[in-house]
């Protein structure tokens, strides 16, 4: 088994190559970090057969990678596969690979551009799923792209699985098959430290050697500033995504889901006194009769409390309660939202006719496409809840009257969540209720009317963000709810 120490001594060689033959978007010389050059080397020089792979998110992997893998095919007459979730994953390292190609004339004159196919095009498009480079004495370097639910009837006695614990475990049985074409082989395992059985297999298998690169070695790299750390730190999947850390394995099921709030962390936050301050919300969530209860609860910037919690089945009384404490409150109608679907509509709709300007809210609408929170969020919901999570962990309380209270807060410790593939990247996604119907777990209504208190952004929350507020030993505003 190689050494971290032994890795480290061809970290010249690796910056001298890379720094010589490849240029950036700017036109000048790559030059390669540390753990670029680790990267690097371990494809390169295929320093060992096994090798598992985790960085902060926009470190460079994929094109470090991709110069690896580059370098290597027209030195060496090998094949390489890269394997990914689904083709567009694969073919982000291609398109660094194809983008250096023309760098330099190493590696330009040995590229074989097929017929009909131009410079030009190929710099251009750069989406071609099969390259060939002709070296010397008429061996051939060969890559190409697959995905991992296409990869039975390939082979490759090198493969690179890129995005590889967004890869399906018995996906990757079969990327793991093509290996079988030669029994001097390399598998590379790239990815994020998103839940996978097989990516953390590899991560606690002894045959493999581990790279990771987290934020703290990124800054001292200098490829991430603090700034920039500390703003990511309020956004979702920090521990995944910049931290390289997964949440204990005992907290997730079999499917990979995982608790977004623990009892420990809703218990935390329990208060006796009301000292509500700054934005000022009502939530509800209406139910029918039977089993489910109907809630009403107000939120303000620093705390919730539950205002309504009953079995009445009356649409008009439970109008009458939202427009009851909406007045009393002060509540602004627009920071007033009611679950829409089902007998929510009637109750919106009388809403909406007293109000002439209101509408409810649908936690299952999917959010504006193209906009950050559709790239982040499976749909509404997802948002919803995560906010609320933040909301808990940056110092948000729960007003305790009684130990129903309690109980009643703590269905928050119910709900769970987890990253679902689609497309290119995972989105977060919450467990839906007829799931958790499935595992025995009754409606959250409390839960539920506390979440859509975040289908609109807070206006009052300031660049800050709540920390600064919570932290703060002065409130500034004297308004209190």
């Amino acid at each position: 088994m190689i050494t971290s120490e032994y890795l480290a001594s061809f970290r010249n060689d690796a910056r001298g190559i890379v720094k010589t033959l490849y240029k950036d978007e700017k036109g000048e010389p790559i030059i390669l970090t540390d753990g670029q050059c680790d990267i690097f080397n371990l494809i390169f020089k295929k320093l060992w057969h096994r090798v598992h792979l985790e960085t902060f998110t926009r470190y460079g992997k994929s094109l470090t990678v991709a110069l690896g893998v580059l370098t290597r095919i027209c030195t060496y007459p090998e094949k390489f596969a890269i394997a990914a979730g689904n083709e567009d994953q694969a073919k982000i390292i291609t398109s660094h690979l194809i983008q250096h190609i023309f760098d330099n004339d190493f590696t330009k004159s040995r590229f074989v551009i097929g017929k009909n196919e131009t410079e030009e095009q190929i710099r251009r498009y750069r989406n071609k799923s099969h390259l060939n480079f002709k070296l010397e004495g008429g061996l051939l370097g060969e890559v190409f792209v697959t995905n991992a639910a296409g990869a039975m009837g390939f082979g490759a006695p090198n493969v690179i699985e890129d995005e590889s614990s967004l890869i399906l475990d018995d996906e990757e049985a079969l990327v793991f098959r093509m290996l079988g074409d030669s029994t001097e082989n390399f598998l590379c395992k790239i990815g994020n430290s998103w839940a996978s059985g097989h990516f953390d297999a590899s991560r606690d298998d002894l045959n493999y050697f581990k790279i990771k690169i987290d934020y703290y070695q990124g800054i001292k790299e200098g490829r991430i500033t603090p700034e920039l750390v500390e703003e990511a730190r309020r956004k979702p999947f920090f521990g995944e995504l910049y931290e390289c850390k997964r949440p204990p394995l005992a907290q997730q099921d079999a499917e990979g889901w995982i608790p977004l709030l623990t009892k420990d962390e809703i218990e935390r936050a329990f208060v006796s006194d009301w000292q509500g301050f700054g934005v000022n919300k009502l939530g509800g969530d209406v139910a029918g009769g039977g089993k489910n209860f109907s809630v009403i609860v107000q939120r303000t910037t620093n705390a919730a409390r539950l205002l309504l919690k009953n079995q009445e089945a009356d649409t008009m009384a439970y109008v009458e309660r939202v427009l009851t404490h909406q007045i009393a409150l002060k509540v602004p109608q627009q920071n007033v939202a009611v679950d829409k679907v089902g007998i929510g509509r009637g109750v919106c709709d009388i809403l909406a006719r007293q109000w002439g300007y209101w509408d409810g809210v649908n936690a299952g609408d999917k959010l504006a496409e193209g906009s950050q929170d559709e790239q982040i969020y499976f749909n509404l919901r997802a948002k919803m809840f995560w906010k609320l999570q933040e909301w808990v962990l940056y110092g948000g309380k729960f007003l305790i009257t009684s130990e129903q209270d309690k109980t009643d807060w703590l269905q928050l410790k119910d709900i769970k969540y987890r990253q679902k593939l689609e497309g290119m990247r995972g989105k977060i996604q919450i467990m839906p209720k007829e799931k958790m119907l499935m595992e025995g777990i009754q409606s959250p209504d409390v839960a539920d009317a506390l979440s859509l208190t975040f289908a609109k952004d807070d206006e009052k929350i300031t660049e800050q963000g709540l920390e600064n507020m919570f932290k703060s030993a002065e409130i500034k505003s004297n308004t209190v709810y």
